[in-house]
């Protein structure tokens, strides 16, 4: 395949390409098919997708925007007049696929930049704009209905914790109007290209099925991201995401108590083992050695409650092969022995 960004090049300067040259005011209110319409409502801009997915490739360029729209399997060049962009909803998710140079955007007044190879997704209802005079790019941009999005990400959840994580909070975290930023690590960039451009294809083309298919490539592209890209979220979204990260950390260390170690953890989630201290430090001001005590401790505490297992069982299911080393814990939290805790549970029974 050429380089994306030839393959780019050829269609905004093909010299028999349909061309609009118009301010955004005129195609907003002559309905012109752009795969979306745009609404007035409380005096704000509503972009409202009219098809499942929807493509277009834009370029910024010393202040002017041009934008390749694809319509029912035609293409047309728009350039638009206007000196700025106009704020605005929409009631879709957008991803945005940088393929040279650098977007600046606006997205519930929070400036970000996005780089060459950068994936943005933009939640539906996030109040944004790109920022034309510091932008000089060329990005691709897919607008995908929010039932085709959570419907793939719903019924392809993944194995691992850190994707489990991930898809599960990305879907929670589009309600709070703001974005995920993907940037790739060294060499990266090649297998987002051969996403994005097979996307692009299908949808641009309208073949039978090709719903379905960039639906599956979409999946794909998600899978990818998780596995091989730094994210992070805007500012309003962090303390949330690092808070369902601590508690889908908690639940694994729960699920796996005789086993589980930093090591693990580590390999599960791909962060360095020291991340894990520090997550667990912030969250609870123990280090992860304490507070795996404190979860093993607790749920022997459920077995001496709730089980005929005998003490001794008990310490083995929790990862303790050391009875003498179990009891001094479980004395240390409880201040009774674990015999002594289970007769008094009897006792108030």
């Amino acid at each position: 395949m050429d380089s994306m960004k030839d393959i780019i090049d050829l269609y905004f300067n093909d010299p028999e390409m349909h061309v609009i040259r118009s301010a955004y005011e005129s195609i907003r209110s002559s309905f012109t098919e752009l795969g979306f319409i745009s609404e007035k409502i409380d005096d704000r801009d509503v972009h409202k997708i009219t098809r499942d997915i929807v493509i277009s490739v834009q370029k910024f360029h010393e202040g002017i925007i041009t934008n390749l729209v694809f319509s029912n399997g035609q293409a047309f060049r728009l350039e638009l007049l206007d000196s700025e962009i106009i704020p605005y909803y929409s009631d879709y998710i957008e991803i945005r696929y940088i393929v040279s140079g650098q977007l600046t955007m606006d997205v519930e007044g929070q400036k970000t930049a996005f780089s060459e190879d950068d994936v943005c997704f933009i939640h539906s209802k996030a109040y944004h704009h790109e920022i034309l005079q510091e932008s000089d790019c060329i990005f691709f941009n897919i607008g995908i209905d929010r039932d085709i999005f959570n419907d793939a990400f719903l019924s392809n959840v993944s194995s691992s914790p850190l994707q489990q994580f991930l898809r599960t909070n990305i879907l929670k975290l589009r309600q709070n109007e703001n974005f995920i930023q993907f940037s790739p690590g060294a060499g990266q960039g090649e297998e987002i290209k051969q996403y994005i451009y097979t996307i692009f294809n299908e949808v641009q083309r309208q073949r039978i099925g090709y719903i379905d298919i960039a639906k599956g490539y979409i999946i794909r592209l998600m899978d990818f991201l998780i596995r091989n890209y730094d994210y992070r979220f805007s500012e309003k979204e962090s303390e949330l995401y690092y808070k369902n990260l601590f508690d889908t950390v908690t639940q694994y260390m729960n699920d796996h108590l005789a086993t589980v170690s930093m090591e693990d953890l580590a390999q599960e989630f791909h962060f360095h083992p020291n991340y894990f201290n520090n997550l667990i430090k912030k969250n609870t001001g123990l280090t992860y050695s304490a507070f795996l005590i404190r979860l093993r401790i607790n749920r022997a505490k459920q077995l001496l409650e709730s089980t005929d297992f005998t003490i001794d069982e008990i310490a083995w299911l929790i990862g303790y092969h050391n009875k003498g080393f179990f009891y001094k814990c479980f004395t240390e939290d409880c201040g009774l022995s674990p015999k002594q805790y289970r007769k008094k549970v009897l006792l108030n029974q």
